[in-house]
């Protein structure tokens, strides 16, 4: 017999009396504190109710357990729900799949939507953004691509999903074919879908195309101009970023907000405009009334930093409130890379070592930065003690987009069908680029991610074809350097976005400038 016991929470009098009749649990959907319907449905379990459960019952508790996390206590609810004969309900087993998903258990929702036998829209939905939560937005497009064969229809909500897992991936056709579907079936452009769209656009490295949908929209909330300003500022187009910024005040109609201002900050600091960000700084605090968060302070020491202001810099990351947090100081650190300052660098990078909550987590990334700056430095004793302090990084990863499917490459991963092809590739690319020796053996021998990807891309398709391409950590300044010669060489457009930026190198040279 399987039994529900929820001992950890007590149940109030009040609440007793709300549901000792095993009314409808819809008195606590609309609450935000999910402790609250945990609490009811622990109280109608105890007094057993005279008409049963339904599945009324059972989808807000686990949207309860969702909010909560709470793994135990959703286990516990679908085990009632097999007991009542009710997990086999489409509404249950829907809020069944979101519910193990949010509780980081991805493999038994992608079990339970599996054993469905029957699916509606929303549970396509639910399953596709499980597996972009859990990043793993190729399986919510492999789950977009079974909605459509089984003919359900999409809504706006699994457009947009659908969408989010294309940004996250850089697949700029299936993209365009999920916009070109929108319009094809009469889709209206509400602000939501014209926000993923631009933010789909602008990931995807067409941020003209994002543009497009941004002036085609006839009602464009906060969250629209955000993402255009955004688009426009990771891509090093800061001065545009600003001239849509000072649009929006004047014309938008809306109140920028927090994220609009750390999309301003980020352009004047991608872009090099150091006057600019300090005017709308200062404008964000006394014109607007919005306090500054680590976000903004962190776009600002990077601003200063990157223009070789590092003491100016240094100085607001030591005033302000919030600069106990890595995040700031990390900013810093970076920019000390791009200035080759060693002695500072070491000073933050100490900084760093002592904050407690950076400890915790188990941050050493800051270890890396002084690694690589031993290393060009000549300083090899300081450069080993420092990598031996690195604790163990995210394995680099690049995704291409070849047609509407996406590939996969990883740092040093040779299992791919085409790897001997994709070997011959990098050979021709290291004798036509004229690197050194040392680095010749390192992008034969161990290429990185992008460098297997570009290959890739060069292989499958022809002049002149934009080669575009999505990586998960920032890219180093070898295959920065190395991009630019490709481009150079092969005549090609590549597009590259990794966890910093976007970079379009073209004919020798990159948007960034060098300044990423």
């Amino acid at each position: 017999m399987i039994s529900l016991t929820l001992c950890s929470i007590s149940v109030s009098p009040s609440s007793s009396k709300r549901i000792k009749d095993a009314q409808s649990f819809n008195f606590f959907q609309n609450t935000d504190d999910p402790i609250e319907p945990l609490k009811g449905y622990q109280e109608m379990a105890i007094l057993g109710s005279k008409r049963g459960f339904s599945r009324l019952d059972f989808a807000p508790a686990l949207k309860a357990c969702s909010k909560a996390s709470s793994l135990s206590f959703g286990k516990q609810i679908h085990a009632q729900s097999v007991k009542c004969g009710l997990s086999w309900d489409v509404f249950v087993q829907t809020s069944l799949v979101a519910m193990y998903s949010q509780c980081g258990q991805i493999e038994i929702a992608l079990n339970v939507f599996d054993k469905m036998s029957h699916r509606n829209v929303v549970t396509w939905t639910t399953v596709m953004d499980s597996c972009i939560r859990s990043d793993r937005s190729e399986m919510a497009l492999v789950a977009f691509r079974g909605m459509q064969r089984t003919g359900i229809r999409p809504d706006h909500y699994a457009i947009v999903s659908v969408l989010t897992a294309c940004s996250r991936l850089g697949a700029l056709n299936l993209g365009r074919w999920v916009h070109t579907y929108i319009e094809r079936v009469g889709f209206e452009v509400t602000s939501f879908l014209g926000t993923a769209l631009i933010d789909m656009y602008c990931k995807c490295g067409s941020v003209d195309e994002a543009y497009s949908v941004f002036d085609s929209m006839k009602g464009r909330s906060v969250h629209s101009w955000n993402a255009m300003i955004h688009g426009l500022s990771v891509h090093g187009r800061g001065a545009e970023a600003l001239h849509l910024f000072e649009t929006m005040r004047k014309y938008g109609g809306v109140r920028p907000n927090e994220v609009t201002f750390v999309g301003v900050l980020s352009g004047c600091s991608h872009s090099g405009l150091v006057e600019e960000g300090k005017m709308y700084f200062d404008l964000m605090r006394n014109e607007c009334g919005i306090v500054p968060t680590i976000k903004h302070y962190g776009c600002m020491v990077d601003l200063l930093a990157r223009a070789g202001l590092l003491d100016e810099a240094f100085d607001m990351a030591s005033k302000i409130s919030v600069s106990s947090n890595a995040v700031v100081w990390g900013a810093l650190l970076s920019a000390c890379r791009k200035q080759n300052d060693v002695v500072m660098a070491e000073r933050i990078s100490r900084m760093i070592a002592g904050i407690e909550d950076n400890c915790k987590q188990g941050d050493t990334s800051h270890y890396v930065i002084m690694s690589n700056m031993y290393a060009q430095a000549g300083l090899k004793d300081k450069m080993a003690e420092a990598r031996a302090k690195v604790g163990k990084k995210p394995k680099g990863k690049s995704w291409i987009e070849i047609g509407c499917n996406v590939h996969e490459f990883a740092v040093g991963d040779c299992s791919h069908s085409m790897w001997g092809e994709l070997k011959n590739m990098l050979e021709e690319i290291v004798e036509k680029s004229g690197m050194e020796c040392e680095e010749q053996l390192e992008v034969l021998q161990n290429p990185h991610s992008e460098m297997s990807a570009v290959a890739f891309g060069l292989l499958t398709t022809r002049v002149p074809t934009t080669i575009r391409i999505v990586k998960n950590l920032r890219i180093c300044s070898n295959c920065h350097e190395m991009m630019k010669l490709i481009s150079k060489v092969y005549e090609r457009e590549i597009i590259i976005r990794d966890c910093t930026r976007y970079h379009e190198f073209k004919g020798g040279y990159c948007t960034c400038r060098d300044y990423w």
